[in-house]
């Protein structure tokens, strides 16, 4: 499973490859993580440091690359951002657009 989240605002991207029961989260400029959600499902203890779990935190940034390179695909991703809020007229003008790309929920058929 892959996930990428780009949120505006956000200082970095953060990619997530799942595969089994390991979960790797990727920033861009910070500390990986790695978590065990077997052992640990409310992820607490991040093992990307832990010695005796290099090499699934290796496969799992490999499986990660295959599919983007997070630098790039995160310096895209603010490119557009920054370019979606200049024709906003800026970022103050964008801030009072509040949630207007939100999918507004259904409405329920009585």
């Amino acid at each position: 499973m892959f996930s990428e989240y780009h949120a505006a605002g956000a200082v970095s991207a953060a990619y997530m490859i799942r595969k089994g029961h390991h979960k790797y989260v990727h920033y861009v400029g910070f500390e990986p993580e790695l978590f065990d959600l077997a052992a640990d499902p409310e992820e607490t203890v991040n093992l990307a440091g832990d010695p005796a779990c290099a090499a699934i935190r290796a496969e799992l940034e490999r499986a990660l690359r295959v599919i983007c390179d997070p630098d790039a695909t995160n310096d895209l991703a603010m490119r557009d951002q920054a370019a979606m809020i200049e024709g906003y007229g800026g970022r103050d003008a964008a801030l009072r657009l509040g949630a207007r790309g939100a999918t507004p929920p259904p409405e329920l058929q009585r």
